[in-house]
């Protein structure tokens, strides 16, 4: 058993949150169609702009081309340019900017990082603000051992300084800690950085490329579990 080894010869895991453990385009369709009423189609291409306003602002400022805003403000600022294009109605501005604390888990989440966390030293790196992690944290029950924020770093993925953060967070004798990611770029700047790579695939996701070489791809986070038991044992 993996639990029988010494905490200091574990290695860390450190995951991804947004599309990796919970369901983030899935969740917020779900709820701008709670908000406005609009049809599935309707909701999905307004999450797909939203998405992407965002991603367009986390790259500016990765870039230094505009100051630090978090993850809240930045849902904010896109969900008002939408409605002020009228492809969102303005009175469920408000609802939606904090939407991203109430993202569903995938179904094997919770469990999976219950049982990586009682044998890993486990931790989450994400894009949101501090602010929405809290949220997402207490409404989804995922658990933690540390949370970083791109509002510690005052930079966004696939900024290095994100992953050197992680890095220096990890458990000094645990070696390079491992990126858990649903999405290949956010693994090949974790590799970049210096980290160990876990690709899971999910739904929306981002998949590798044929000359990517991740040194684990996992199925789900039970596999990963079972992946990463097999390794230490042959150690």
């Amino acid at each position: 058993m993996i639990s029988e080894r010494r905490s200091d010869d574990r290695p860390a895991l450190v995951f991804d949150v947004l599309g990796t453990l919970v369901d983030q385009t899935g969740g917020l369709t779900a709820q701008v169609i709670d908000a406005t009423g609009l049809g599935g189609a309707a909701a999905s291409g307004i999450v797909t702009d939203w998405l992407a306003c965002v991603a367009e602002q986390e790259r500016a400022i990765a870039e230094r081309r505009r100051g630090f805003a978090p993850s809240h403000e930045l849902d904010r600022e896109a969900l008002e340019r939408l409605a002020g294009a009228g492809a969102l109605p303005s009175a469920s501005v408000n609802r939606l900017a904090s939407a991203s604390e109430r993202l569903r888990p995938w179904p094997d989440s919770r469990d999976g990082i219950e049982r990586l966390a009682a044998d890993f030293a486990v931790l989450g790196l994400s894009n949101a603000s501090r602010r929405t992690l809290t949220g997402l944290s207490s409404n989804s029950g995922l658990r933690w051992h540390q949370l970083i924020s791109a509002e510690d770093t005052g930079s966004y993925k696939p900024s290095e300084d994100l992953y050197k953060t992680a890095i220096e967070a990890a458990p000094s004798s645990s070696g390079a800690p491992f990126m858990v990611a649903a999405h290949a770029w956010d693994l090949r700047a974790a590799a970049a950085a210096g980290m160990r790579t876990v690709y899971v695939p999910r739904p929306n996701d981002d998949p590798p490329r044929a000359d990517d070489a991740f040194d684990i791809h996992a199925s789900d986070l039970r596999d990963l579990h079972a992946r990463l038991a097999a390794i230490l044992n042959r150690e």
